[in-house]
């Protein structure tokens, strides 16, 4: 009888699971407008033969005479853009602030299967996945080129300032976009994902901050195995490998200097070698294990860090001022400390070596 209740329990739990991340997703916002207006609209478009789409935030306010900064932000594997727009803050942030956002959709595993949370989830093609994945021969940066072209003419933004993030796997993706799409970038800030592509070599070299928690379960500082949640295991190298690959990519020194280290948040810095762009990376003291409890915990992405913590962000987290143009007010260090705090607020699934 214990049993029997303990059966019922994990059905109801499953299946609660399952209406929450379906009322997550909700049902869908309106198509963008022609003329554009303040809102979160859908957008959709046909990238190397295969339908794709974004959700996109217009802050409020907006008049279409304005040319706002864009940031584009994706998400991590089993994610999509309209959750991580509304439940990690950037709409909000960009009604604030006055820039748009832009989250667009990753593509199941087995891109023509149907869609789903645990079996076949929304991936990017950061690098990760092995050359015989199906998903791995779609082309997530002519994606997104694709993307900032239909928005440049539906929704003209700024072009000097646009700026991508992304976490776990769409973190990935942002260190690919990185390397293979910087001439469409101001800056980048991947949250706790890994650096796939083995030989970047950016057309320019773009400001970059890199920000994960020390006790990240599957991307842990030191490297080494980790357990994915589908229980296949995974060979990680250190977290400075990444770091050290990319400075060298984009000619900063491969020698880390710590910039400060207080409050639970620790800051290191590779120098440019010729004045140019750094590499900024925060540590943030003890965040992990709790991503690690929630990681099929679809919707709760609420969870927000420690308020000294979030603290620490705010006083640290400043690198776009230094690189990009004084007149943007976005690039004092808002987009790194919404990053910041977004981090630490997904609980997106993993799936076939990829988080």
């Amino acid at each position: 009888m214990k049993h029997r209740g303990r059966r019922v329990v994990g059905v109801i739990f499953v299946v609660a699971i399952g209406f929450a991340w379906l009322a997550g997703r909700g049902c869908g916002a309106d198509e963008l407008p022609v003329p554009p207006r303040a809102g979160s609209f859908t957008v959709q478009l046909k990238s190397g033969g295969w339908d794709r789409t974004a959700t996109v935030h217009v802050p409020a306010g907006y008049e279409t005479t304005d040319r706002l900064p864009l940031v584009v932000a994706l998400h991590g594997a089993g994610g999509d853009g309209s959750t991580m727009l509304r439940n990690n803050g950037w709409a909000a942030k960009a009604d604030r602030e006055k820039f748009i956002v832009v989250a667009p959709d990753g593509m199941s595993a087995l891109p023509r299967l149907p869609n789903s949370l645990r079996a076949n989830p929304n991936l990017w093609n950061s690098g990760q996945l092995g050359s015989r994945s199906p998903r791995a021969r779609i082309d997530d940066v002519a994606f997104i080129d694709d993307l900032l072209d239909m928005l440049k003419d539906r929704l003209p933004y700024d072009e000097r300032r646009v700026y991508v993030t992304g976490h776990s796997n769409g973190a990935g993706m942002t260190f690919r976009l990185g390397a293979e799409l910087s001439e469409r970038f101001a800056a980048l800030a991947p949250v706790s994902g890994m650096l796939a592509v083995d030989d970047p070599r950016p057309k320019r070299p773009l400001p970059t901050l890199y920000i994960i928690g020390t006790l990240d379960p599957l991307q842990p500082i030191d490297g080494g195995e980790v357990t994915l949640p589908w229980g296949t295991k995974r060979t990680n190298v250190p977290v400075s490998d990444y770091l050290t690959r990319w400075a060298k990519a984009i000619d900063c020194s491969t020698e880390p200097k710590i910039v400060s280290d207080e409050a639970g948040i620790k800051r290191v810095e590779y120098p440019s070698n010729s004045g140019g762009p750094t590499v900024s990376a925060i540590y943030i003291e003890g965040q992990g294990p709790r991503m690690a409890r929630r990681q099929f915990a679809f919707a709760r992405e609420d969870d927000r860090p420690e308020d000294r913590q979030a603290e620490g962000g705010r006083r640290d987290l400043g690198f776009l001022s230094r690189q990009v143009r004084a007149e943007v007010s976005l690039a004092r260090g808002r987009l790194a400390f919404l990053t910041t705090r977004s981090a630490w607020r997904l609980a997106f699934s993993r799936f076939a070596g990829t988080h």
